[in-house]
């Protein structure tokens, strides 16, 4: 996904916008009683023209207010969480990079075992066709001495 033009979040419990950095272009956000650990990554956008968050609980918002091309930007009713809370989420984030991890790991050895066993149907595809061609061979010796056998009675 390259371009998105609206995101919305309501009742999100654990909100990271990393992973928005690989967007080209995000054009509107709207937030509502959510938790955004680190918000700071939207300040890449330049096209994010309007920003709309209402009760939230939200880390780093200071980086956006210098955003300059917000044709509307609002925040309402922000907080800031808890160190507590700051706490639960970042070890929920943790959790779910600590996933990615596993994820990538199992897809890595799942694209190791498909080459392994790719190696052992070549292998047995490879040992098929020797024994069909030692096969078409004995029958091609079969027949050559058919043939000079029946020269010879001749």
């Amino acid at each position: 996904m390259k371009n998105l033009n609206t995101l919305n979040m309501y009742e999100t419990q654990v909100v990271d916008l990393h992973p928005l950095q690989h967007l080209y272009r995000l054009e509107r956000i709207s937030a509502y009683d959510a938790c955004i650990i680190d918000i700071s990554p939207l300040s890449k956008f330049t096209q994010l023209d309007s920003l709309y968050f209402r009760n939230n609980k939200i880390t780093n918002k200071d980086t956006l207010q210098h955003h300059n091309n917000f044709s509307e930007y609002r925040l309402h009713d922000q907080e800031v969480p808890t160190t507590d809370e700051l706490k639960f989420y970042n070890k929920i984030l943790s959790i779910h990079s600590s996933h990615k991890q596993i994820r990538k790991i199992q897809a890595e050895n799942r694209a190791s075992k498909f080459r392994e066993s790719m190696t052992l149907y070549r292998e047995y595809v490879n040992l098929q066709l020797n024994e069909q061609i030692r096969a078409l061979n004995m029958k091609i010796e079969i027949w050559a001495q058919f043939i000079q056998n029946s020269n010879a009675d001749q």
